[in-house]
């Protein structure tokens, strides 16, 4: 489990753009970065921010933009989210990954949870049954 004591908001500028991202792990993070620029086999080889740094023959520079400590990944995407927005970085492809669902969820959390626990009354024996046939499944593999 991460260490979000250690969370770091973090930049990557190349001659044309700028990229926000977070972690706690800074080091790993950088490493993967540069795998994910030339291995075309990877999902994310053609991500904005990778096509531009080869477009840039590969000048780019990544560097700690602030220490944030937090509790957890919320906290961490909230940040992230938001030093995107004041650096108006364009090379993130979207909004930081889960932002629009942790921000809905924060804003609904107790319609969401009226309307979690409503379905599992309606649906107690649908879910009972459900588990039952999974367990069973699980069950039949380990015998074979």
């Amino acid at each position: 489990m991460p260490d979000y004591s250690k969370c770091i908001i973090y930049t990557i500028r190349t001659p044309t753009g700028l990229y926000v991202g977070s972690t706690c792990n800074y080091t790993h993070r950088k490493y993967a970065h540069k795998s994910s620029i030339h291995y075309e086999k990877s999902k994310k080889y053609n991500f904005k921010l990778y096509k531009n740094i080869r477009e840039n023959n590969d000048e780019w520079e990544m560097k700690p933009y602030s220490e944030f400590p937090c509790e957890n990944k919320t906290q961490m995407i909230i940040e992230e989210e938001r030093v995107r927005r004041e650096l108006n970085a364009d090379l993130n492809s979207r909004c930081c990954h889960g932002f629009n669902s942790v921000q809905y969820y924060q804003e609904n959390k107790e319609k969401i949870t009226e309307k979690n626990k409503n379905y599992y009354q309606e649906n107690k024996e649908k879910i009972s049954e459900y588990g039952k046939r999974n367990y069973q499944k699980k069950k039949a593999k380990q015998i074979n």
